[in-house]
């Protein structure tokens, strides 16, 4: 019964507040679910982020902790969601960064010895 549970991701761009609500909505129709079962369904159905990052870090025993500690990650999301620049600005940065990298690689001499005397 609970196995319907596992089926609800979180979806491409969807914020982890409707994620969240979502998920626990279907929770409710599903009577005497394991609790770390229920952090696991929903540690495993997040998308990459710093949120998930967090659970995998320092896994919930039960899904109200898992919730409570959801919020500072929502909090978040939606403060970069309402300041369009600030999301511009790190994508900028990241962009920017990789390529010089790259670049720079590019024009330095081979390292190390490439003869060796007998």
């Amino acid at each position: 019964m609970a196995a319907f549970l596992f089926l609800i991701r979180q979806k491409e761009n969807e914020p982890l507040r409707d994620y969240v609500q979502r998920f626990v909505e279907a929770v409710h129709k599903v009577p005497h679910v394991n609790q770390e079962l229920l952090t696991s369904i929903i540690q495993q159905n997040l998308l990459p982020g710093r949120f998930k990052e967090s659970v995998a870090g320092k896994p919930s025993s039960t899904l109200e902790d898992l919730l409570m500690r959801s919020q500072k990650y929502i909090r978040i999301e939606e403060s970069n969601a309402s300041d369009p620049s600030n999301v511009v600005k790190r994508k900028g940065r990241k962009e920017d960064k990789e390529p010089k990298k790259k670049e720079e690689h590019k024009h330095l001499p081979p390292t190390g010895f490439t003869h060796y005397t007998p």
